[in-house]
């Protein structure tokens, strides 16, 4: 009996022993950086949030998931603020960080599960098909070096893992990511303000004058503001989620006096929203809000009548901007929010006037009659989309449709697996949503999930929704949380029918 307590304290002076001496070596490897500078404080500073979101890994899976996504939406920041110590490189290991952490994640969820992950919910099993041809196609010879394929599999298959932290995280965890996400939507935006009223710091300033490819900076002579983010793209259409889920725990009666403060978030980020200039993420929000309020609607009048009432803030959204903003002519000079909502407002009133459309149609045309035929199977996960882009001497038009990104790169099996699972994720939501009693919390959960997975697939069609940073990882985790759920209520219907 005496044996034991020593034995325990024993160990646990032992585990002060070595978290003292790792701490010691933390801070001398932190002041040499910092004396040396450049690129040894830029690798400390990468180091150590690597390791704050692997530490947040031994505390829970969803600590790190946690983790990963405050990080995210301020990646772009921290991307352009090493230039502060560093010259230009397109050599950014700033980008390997939430791959890292969501590879080691995933491993340690195949330890703990096993090979039932990849068939523990309804769409479990579609999305493991898709990932295992996401992979072979790392190895395509035709995309050119592995280099290129392994890169594409940041932009591809890593999203995807998250489908399975979804499935696996418990049932609060994703409702408490949709109110996390509203927070730093408003906080990331309210720097895109400064941005546009100040202009750029010199850091930004210089990465702005450093890096190629990037079209979306510019809208003529006004560069587009980024806010924290990595793009004006990923800015728009981590917005337009934002909103709709603000909009969403707006109108969920449960959440009581908390609605009014919702529903100013929802109509702050609406006009954060015409300031990104994404017309895409415009039309996105009006598909999520639609959406959402038509789910609320007992019958067809009632529908009708609750999408005149949608129209009424998006009519006087595009009056006041049209008011504030010229709608004949561009600004010619510096950053302006005059210039934002003018692209904004003719982008979306108009949209069959702007020569982006008709490119993108042309594009859409050529790869569906001439590339696609002469070659389904594709030509490398690492061959259309971001990871192309990087390549120097791809001089390609962008796609701007995942769902023919995918068959490109990973055939057209592979985009039809796609499609078929944000479609069936949509019903699935649907029949979670009808299950649901009216005006309970899980009610107004599933309408929000609903706006969601509909807003994902305009956004993929429109646009690359599911490569992008921040938000292709929400994606797969709403659709991973969708599928567990209805796995879950399926499970519950056969014990009752067996009872």
């Amino acid at each position: 009996m005496k044996y034991q307590p020593k034995t325990q304290k024993r160990v646990r002076i032992n585990s002060s022993i070595l978290w003292l001496g790792a701490t010691q070596l933390f801070t001398i490897i932190g002041v040499w950086a910092t004396s040396a500078g450049g690129q040894a404080f830029r690798f400390f500073a990468l180091g150590s949030i690597a390791t704050a979101m692997l530490v947040s890994l031994l505390v829970s899976l969803e600590a790190a998931l946690t983790a990963m996504i405050l990080f995210e939406p301020f990646h772009g920041f921290l991307r352009r603020a090493q230039y502060l110590l560093v010259p230009y490189s397109q050599s950014e290991p700033i980008h390997l960080l939430t791959p890292l952490v969501t590879f080691a994640a995933f491993l340690f969820l195949l330890q703990r599960q096993k090979l039932e992950i990849f068939r523990a919910s309804p769409l479990a099993g579609t999305v493991s098909i898709l990932a295992a041809i996401y992979f072979i196609q790392i190895f395509n010879p035709m995309q050119g070096s592995l280099f290129i394929g392994l890169t594409g599999a940041l932009f591809f298959l890593v999203p995807v893992a998250w489908f399975y932290f979804g499935q696996s995280a418990s049932a609060d965890f994703v409702p408490r990511v949709l109110r996390l996400i509203v927070m730093l939507g408003l906080v990331s935006s309210f720097y895109g303000i400064y941005q546009m009223v100040f202009g750029y710091p010199n850091f930004e300033l210089y990465w702005i004058d450093n890096t190629d490819l990037y079209a979306s900076i510019a809208v003529n002579n006004t560069k587009r503001a980024l806010a924290t983010f990595n793009s004006a793209e990923e800015w728009g259409r981590y917005v337009q989620l934002a909103s709709i889920i603000a909009f969403g725990f707006g109108i969920t009666k449960s959440e009581g006096r908390k609605r009014v403060l919702w529903l100013s978030g929802g109509v702050t980020l609406i006009a954060m929203l015409a300031l990104t200039g994404q017309r895409s993420a415009v039309f996105g929000l009006f598909l999520g809000l639609a959406v959402l309020f038509l789910t609320g609607a007992a019958t067809f009048r009632g529908a009708v009548g609750r999408v005149s009432l949608l129209f009424v803030p998006f009519i006087m959204v595009f009056a006041l901007s049209t008011f504030v903003a010229d709608s004949e002519e561009y600004d010619s000079d510096g950053e302006s929010v005059n210039t934002m909502l003018t692209h904004t407002t003719k982008g979306t009133i108009k949209p069959a006037g702007e020569g982006s459309l008709y490119a993108r149609f042309t594009t859409w045309n050529r790869i569906i009659t001439k590339d696609l035929p002469s070659n389904p199977l594709g030509n490398g996960i690492g061959a259309d989309g971001l990871a192309a882009s990087r390549e120097a001497n791809n001089t390609d038009d962008p796609t701007d449709n995942h769902f023919l990104t995918v068959a490109l790169s990973a055939g057209v099996p592979a985009a039809l697996l796609l499609i078929w699972i944000l479609v069936r994720c949509l019903i699935l939501s649907l029949r979670l949503l009808r299950n649901s009693e009216p005006d309970s919390t899980e009610y107004g959960l599933w309408r929000i999930g609903v706006a969601l997975v509909a807003s994902f697939i305009l956004n993929n069609f429109f646009g690359t929704t599911f490569t992008i940073y921040s938000v292709a990882p929400i994606g797969w985790l709403i659709i991973g949380w969708v599928s567990s759920c209805y796995g879950e209520m399926q499970d519950e219907y056969e014990i009752a029918a067996e009872a």
